[in-house]
């Protein structure tokens, strides 16, 4: 049989992603990339903390958004479940931490850590219970601010799963920010997928119709020694560093995401009891390699 193959290459939240698509039909292929490229467009204008007109930027300013949309609300909903199971190790309210730091080492050019009282200022703004969430609006009290950077990729990436599912697209892998497996290398076998950590730290997992996400502080760093970066405790306001790179894998690549950035905080038998929760799998660098959570 004739295969016609097409491919959506772009960003999402400022990240490259992509996918492959084959099927018989190249008339199919074309409406499912223009309804990529528009779900694309309407996710960075909800979800984008650097479009300035985004839904969530709207939010943060006015603290209380009337009739959001319904995958604002959503999103929200996933987060602040994840807050509770995960006693708070997953928090959306750390944008101000990220406005902190970035200011310190990046704008201001600083070379040593911020100042603590300083820190703890910013440390009292964060609090997922900060966010009130109804069926027709989102507030946010205590002049607390969000980011749905540790979760939304994830969700995004779900959302063009379940669209390639619905036009029968039943072999691909999606990378959208995180990755879906969807069904089979070339209907043959499952995808091998490589794990990546920090100092060239590498395995592979050979997976089928399973969301991955990876977590690490070496992915955007605020100083050279990475002791500072993006991922925070909201607990402390420091740099959560307690694994230097964390792998999940779950049925949905929201899940993935949102517990591989709060494992960073959680200590291996929280980590555990949460992966167990969520029916997920866990792997952890540790002694210079990934090994399962167990």
């Amino acid at each position: 049989k004739k295969v016609e193959k097409a491919s959506w290459n772009g960003t999402v939240l400022n990240t490259p992603a992509k996918v492959e698509i084959h099927s018989l039909n190249a008339e199919k292929n074309k409406i499912i990339l223009s309804e990529i490229d528009m779900l694309v467009e309407k996710y960075d204008s909800i979800f984008n903390l650097q479009n300035v007109a985004s839904e969530i930027n709207k939010l943060n300013s006015t603290k209380k958004l009337l009739n959001p949309s319904f995958e604002l609300l959503d999103v929200v909903q996933k987060s602040l479940l994840l807050s509770d199971i995960t006693n708070g190790s997953f928090d959306i309210t750390v944008q101000p931490l990220w406005d902190f730091y970035y200011a310190h080492y990046i704008i201001e050019q600083n070379k040593n850590p911020p100042n603590k009282r300083n820190l703890n200022n910013i440390v009292d703004l964060v609090n997922w219970k900060n966010v009130i969430l109804n069926d027709n609006s989102i507030e946010l009290i205590n002049n607390a601010s969000i980011t749905l950077n540790g979760i939304a990729q994830g969700w995004i990436t779900d959302e063009i799963t379940d669209l390639l599912k619905s036009y029968d697209i039943e072999n691909t892998l999606v990378d959208f920010g995180e990755n879906y497996v969807l069904g089979l290398y070339e209907n043959s076998r499952p995808w091998n997928i490589l794990l990546q950590g920090p100092e060239n730290i590498t395995k592979v997992l050979s997976l089928s119709n399973t969301a991955i996400a990876t977590s690490g502080g070496y992915g955007t760093i605020f100083e050279p020694s990475a002791t500072y970066h993006h991922i925070f405790d909201a607990k402390t306001g420091l740099s959560a560093n307690n694994f230097r790179a964390v792998s999940v894998l779950s049925d949905k690549a929201w899940l993935s995401d949102g517990i591989s950035t709060s494992a960073l905080s959680m200590k291996k038998k929280q980590l555990l009891n949460v992966s167990k929760k969520f029916n997920s799998t866990v792997y952890i660098v540790e002694k210079h390699k990934f090994q399962l959570l167990i």
